[in-house]
């Protein structure tokens, strides 16, 4: 598979950050973890912050975005984090909680005072599809990739690297598979990519710093994939590039649409 990327910013581990995914990693480990029902309100607040804005807290984007938050699905370890600043609304059934991601996109936006837009991306999930829009961000100057997924579809956050550095060389993706299976969709963000000679694997920075290494753990592409059926992303970028955002997502065969 053809990579066309050409730019970026290259760790030692062979990862090529999407524009600004370092500092989207770097600021979104600096609040770890997210608070009780907020993982969405978690990678809207990564996203502002590392564009330069001054947001107080997850509270404020849970707020904007309208967020109800529902009975707490942890991984297993993590002692929760309950240190609300705001009074938000609660619902003991986890159908009626949540974020809606359009009003996720209108927090970035309010927040932002409309200097970002988070512009939807959904439609038909492939390998290609989702390592195209990806590839199609490339050129813009900064953007954070916020993807709904369903967890339960992710590999296993300590996959040995041995067994990492294999799936990359073969393609055939390691059997290890997540332990946490959290009900209904996760947030996380998206922030590079490692491309080996037959697979690909993108690198999640996750809301919990006991997933992964404080929060950061690679996947395969099969796995992301497959993770974000009936799911999509949000991809959060300056506002005079949205239109430049938007065609990434069509040329990758996606549609610029929210999926509540």
């Amino acid at each position: 598979m053809s990579s066309g990327i050409d730019g970026g910013q290259l760790d030692l581990s062979g990862m090529r950050w999407l524009p600004g995914g370092a500092r989207l990693a770097a600021v979104a480990q600096a609040e770890l973890p997210q608070k009780d029902g907020l993982a969405a309100a978690f990678c809207g607040l990564a996203a502002l912050r590392a564009a330069g804005l001054d947001v107080l807290d997850q509270d404020a984007v849970a707020a904007a975005a309208g967020t109800i938050r529902g009975p707490v699905f942890r991984p297993p370890g993590e002692p929760g984090r309950a240190d609300f600043r705001l009074s938000l609304p609660v619902a003991g059934d986890p159908v009626a909680a949540g974020t809606r991601v359009s009003a996720l996109a209108t927090a970035v936006a309010t927040l932002s005072g409309g200097t970002l837009t988070a512009v939807p991306a959904v439609g038909e999930w492939t390998t290609g599809s989702v390592f195209d829009l990806l590839v199609g961000l490339w050129d813009l100057p900064r953007v954070a990739v916020i993807a709904r997924i369903d967890g339960a579809e992710l590999g296993a956050d300590d996959t040995p690297e041995r067994a990492l550095l294999d799936y990359l060389d073969t393609g055939v993706p390691p059997l290890w598979t997540s332990r946490w299976r959290p009900p209904g969709g996760h947030f996380v963000l998206l922030a590079g990519i490692r491309i080996g000679a037959e697979g690909t694997l993108l690198s999640v920075v996750d809301t919990y710093a006991s997933l992964g290494d404080n929060g950061i753990h690679d996947q395969p592409l099969e796995w992301i994939t497959a993770a974000l059926a009936g799911l999509g992303m949000l991809v959060v970028v300056d506002t005079d590039r949205a239109a430049v955002a938007r065609e990434a997502v069509r040329a990758a065969g996606l549609t610029p649409s929210f999926w509540d």
